[in-house]
């Protein structure tokens, strides 16, 4: 089964094994529930391993995790740098909403059907997400990801249309 990211492990809290989160999700609340499965995931050495979450509360910008099994801050302390993971369940996402792996890959359109570029990746900056779009025949390219700029999305087809303004490119 496919997995998607919920969120980064970016440091430890206290000595008891807590880690705080930075959320990728926009669902957070809904994804860092307690007993929520998922897994570890150590994309330097590929290593994956399931953890149970055990306590959850936002903390700020973040958030902070308790996972079974990790008890202590030198446990905790080689989490840093993991992805969360959990598998990517067919849901129905609100309208506007899509998984970010569903957009990567998509090819981008200006509003006069002329090709951009491909979507690379979805960056998370803290005012809003935002398509890195590779062009074949430039630097690439940052489109926020909010309705001012996304016209449209086909996941079906593949294709993002999005309004650029001056500079933009």
């Amino acid at each position: 089964m496919d997995k998607v990211s919920i969120g980064k492990i970016i440091s430890t809290v206290g000595l008891r094994g807590e880690v705080k989160v930075f959320s990728t999700t926009d669902f957070p609340h809904k994804r860092f529930k307690k007993d929520q499965l998922v897994t570890l995931y150590d994309a330097l050495s590929g290593v994956e391993k399931t953890a149970t979450i055990v306590a959850s509360y936002k903390s700020g910008e973040r958030y902070t995790l308790s996972f079974s099994g990790i008890n202590t801050i030198e446990q905790a302390s080689q989490l840093i740098g993991n992805l969360i993971m959990i598998d990517k369940v067919v849901e129905q996402l609100p309208k506007g909403y899509f998984f970010h792996d569903d957009l990567v890959g998509c090819a981008v359109y200006d509003e006069q059907s002329i090709l951009i570029g491909q979507v690379a990746k979805i960056e998370d900056y803290p005012a809003h997400r935002t398509l890195r779009i590779a062009r074949t025949d430039g630097n690439d390219v940052l489109v926020p990801f909010v309705k001012y700029f996304i016209k449209s999305v086909n996941i079906e087809k593949r294709s993002i249309i999005v309004r650029i303004i001056e500079g933009m490119l």
